[in-house]
């Protein structure tokens, strides 16, 4: 074999070529730094694919870069229709740009590919002629929300198309022989790096002198003709950061989730064109966009895990300082790491030892998801196929105990499993509950949770089911609450009426404190939403943002969706076993149906009050809505009253369209449902009155202490580390809150830690874990519990 490189090859890639990656036949793990070339190889391994009359599936994380790559590869494959299927598309006015039969390069988020796989029957015409299943970012298969997912998505392809090669991409895997040895393949790894990397750590003694070192360091690369990309851990950091750099003279920039699609793209675009000196970014910027720079910087070496705040992955550190260095443009790249003068174990990250990729599938709630989706899609149809099935999982091969059988008798108890016994068999089947849970790629527990909650007794009013959907596990973004909203809170509670909080001395949502705490500013959100229709004046008073809206509206939409396939099923009658239903005429909706159906317009649109009802015709948004309202029709009933020759008075309204409307208005299916008499939700503010301030004793419980060194102790689990000291019975603390003459959280952290008996009994008397005894939904004590 000739192994002379060539021209247009760099090492990293023609070791690759000469050891067959793209014709060895076998599946690969790939393990290379960042910006050393691995989409070129997946992309020569699929026009390999291509010249064979094969097709190939190319898994992006990121929407936006599978956006981006598709429209990259349509020019790279003219002859090779390139398809892209994310949730962006395949929905009601906005169409697949190339259908899944058409495409020959398929590019494709996980979540896509997992629904391909569940419904492989609807697929069948393409799956068995794809010889490459690209899988970019693999170290996501330890990812806590979608690893187990990833997880039982690869494997479900494996079997519908056993002569698929996985293609494996990373710059992080701890494990990378064991991922491949799970996969029937071979791995393969390089260290080379076009630009060599340097790393560097900055200490500071106070986090005040942060920003100050953090100028010194950008202005540096600045006035070398370089960029900085600075990385910090959440989005409010992140625009204060940029500002105050732009303050200081830099041109400087910031990027994060809470931006829209538009304005990302637009601060990215500033960025390539060197028009931005410094992006400040959140982790975002971690995997997908190519946005290298001279410099990066881990401003922050914490990072919040959902609970509380955690020392960074050598994995995500890695991530992200693998930007660094522009080929080309930088002789070095600059990975900066910012780390407080007594904190040593900074120095561990340049070492490179990532920890292993981790099966998520042994959490339970991911293990029932995916026996479900075997069991629904047909893949897998008795306890022992089950048992076959996952005994090939990546969990499975690490060693994991996987109990299947207890979890097929849980699923079959919860009514999301049945049983159908045929001769020596018995054959499992996904029960009507158990296909909703698939058809919305929805966890069992989201859908028992729905389920249970829409079977009470008494009838749920509209922020009861923005509540329900809300407190569901499947809720994909939840906002969080901090101590100082808990009295607008409270008081924007008092409007709305509620039968699931009517009792405060019993949780029927089943779920954490603080997660309700969550959960009702969530909707309090989406309310506001229905209400005002304005995704910019909504996020500035709840001081959000606006995509994080429109996320919002998405996953509501969805939950909203699966309530009323649930809906209907608790609307069917039950029937004993075997009792054939009886022929009669379409049933009418249910009132709460209706009302589902109805707030998910509200919800959809923008929308509330009467004009709402208007947006159950399809074809009838927010905007004709609200035009209708105006000239007259002020909800479906009066838009039932109608004649046409109204209606067509109206600008930009058809007699065909006219006549259309008022015959779905006057349908059975479209009534408007009564509205449900429920009491107003009882709150009242915060009792403030207690030795501390009680934001700052709450976080102080979450907080860790260890000593270090006489009357010294070191505190973690805040947003930085600090230092506490004890001098002539005065307690100091290094972080900005002590600066002002507070008593901060540490300096409260380490009372506690010390046993200091007033905060001792402050903390007991709180009875954590047990509901209030008083009839009021006491917000500051559900914001106390732990």
């Amino acid at each position: 074999m000739n192994t002379a490189p060539a021209p247009h090859l760099n090492p990293a890639q023609q070791r690759m070529i000469d050891h067959g990656v793209l014709d060895s036949g076998f599946s690969t793990v790939l393990q290379m730094p960042t910006g050393s070339g691995k989409t070129w190889l997946a992309r020569e391994a699929i026009r390999s694919s291509l010249s064979r009359g094969f097709r190939a599936v190319y898994l992006s994380p990121l929407r936006a870069l599978a956006d981006e790559l598709s429209t990259s590869w349509t020019s790279v494959f003219p002859d090779s229709p390139v398809g892209v299927f994310t949730g962006d598309y395949g929905k009601p006015g906005k169409a697949l740009p190339v259908s899944y039969f058409d495409a020959r390069v398929m590019i494709m988020t996980p979540e896509r590919l997992d629904a391909c796989t569940r419904a492989w029957r609807s697929h069948w015409a393409w799956i068995p002629e794809v010889d490459w299943l690209v899988v970019d970012e693999l170290h996501l298969l330890g990812d806590g929300q979608r690893g187990a997912r990833l997880e039982g998505t690869i494997s479900r392809f494996r079997r519908l198309n056993p002569f698929c090669r996985v293609l494996g991409l990373s710059a992080t895997l701890g494990n990378r022989g064991q991922l491949a040895d799970w996969l029937d393949g071979v791995e393969l790894g390089s260290d080379w790096r076009q630009v060599p990397l340097e790393w560097k750590v900055v200490r500071y003694r106070k986090p005040d002198e942060k920003p100050g070192l953090l100028a010194t360091e950008v202005t540096r690369i600045r006035d070398a003709g370089g960029q900085s990309l600075v990385f910090v851990q959440s989005r409010r950091r992140c625009e204060h950061l940029a500002k105050w750099l732009r303050d200081q003279g830099l041109q400087a920039d910031h990027h994060h989730a809470g931006l829209t699609h538009d304005s990302r793209r637009k601060v990215e675009w500033g960025f390539r064109e060197s028009a931005t000196q410094v992006l400040v970014a959140t982790g975002t910027l971690e995997m997908g966009i190519n946005l290298p720079a001279r410099q990066v910087i881990l401003y922050d070496l914490q990072g919040f895990d959902g609970q509380g705040f955690t020392p960074l992955a050598v994995n995500t550190v890695w991530q992200r300082a693998g930007r660094a260095g522009r080929p080309g443009l930088d002789p070095v790249g600059e990975a900066v790491l910012f780390a407080p003068s007594w904190e040593k174990s900074a120095d561990r990250y340049a070492l490179g030892r990532f920890e292993p990729i981790i099966s998520g599938l042994t959490e339970p709630q991911a293990m029932a998801e995916q026996i479900l989706a075997e069991v629904h899609s047909g893949l897998a149809r008795t306890t022992d196929q089950l048992e076959r099935v996952f005994h090939s999982s990546l969990a499975a091969f690490q060693g994991k105990t996987l109990k299947i059988r207890r979890m097929v008798t849980e699923m079959l108890d919860a009514g999301m499993l049945r049983e159908e016994e045929r001769e020596t068999r018995v054959i499992l089947h996904a029960t009507p509950l158990g296909r909703i849970a698939c058809r919305h790629q929805l966890r069992p527990a989201t859908v028992l949770h729905l389920r249970r909650l829409l079977e009470g007794k008494a009838a749920l009013t509209d922020f009861d089911l923005l509540l329900a959907c809300a407190s569901a596990p499947d809720c994909e973004l939840v906002l969080p609450m901090d101590f100082e909203d808990l009295e607008n809170l409270a008081e924007e509670l008092t409007r709305q009426t509620s039968r699931l909080l009517a009792d405060p001395g019993h949780n029927h949502l089943s779920i954490g404190d603080k997660r309700l705490l969550a959960a009702l500013k969530t909707c309090i959100v989406l309310w506001r939403w229905t209400v005002l229709g304005d995704e910019e004046m909504v996020a500035e008073e709840d001081g959000i943002y606006p995509f994080e809206i429109s996320r919002l509206i998405e996953s509501m939409d969805r939950l909203l969706l699966a309530s009323a396939s649930i809906q209907k099923l608790i609307d069917t009658p039950r029937l004993p076993e075997g009792v054939e239903p009886p022929v009669m005429d379409k049933q009418p909706k249910s009132a709460s149906l209706l009302r589902i159906e109805l707030l998910r317009q509200k919800v959809l649109n923008g929308i509330d009050g009467p004009a709402a009802s208007l947006t159950l015709i399809d074809g009838i948004g927010s905007a004709w809505a609200r035009k209708l309202s105006a000239g007259g029709i002020p909800d479906l009933a009066a838009l039932a009253r109608s004649s046409v020759e109204t209606l067509t008075a109206l600008p930009g309204l058809s007699a065909k369209r006219a006549t259309k409307w008022i015959s779905e208005a006057s349908s059975a299916d479209l009534q408007v449902p009564p509205p449900v008499d429920a009491p107003r939700v009882p709150t009242f503010p915060p009792d403030e009155d207690m030795p501390v301030d009680p934001y700052r004793l709450r976080r102080a419980l979450d907080l860790k202490v260890a000593g270090y060194g006489r009357n010294r102790w070191s505190v973690a689990g805040g947003s930085e580390p600090r230092l506490v000291q004890l001098e002539g019975g005065v307690f100091s603390c290094n972080c900005p809150d002590h600066a002002k003459g507070r008593d901060c959280k540490h300096l409260i952290a380490v009372r506690l830690h010390r046993k200091d008996p007033e905060l001792c009994r402050l903390v007991a008397s709180f009875r954590f874990g047990q509901m209030p005894s008083h009839p009021y939904l006491d917000l500051f004590l559900l914001w106390f519990q732990r």
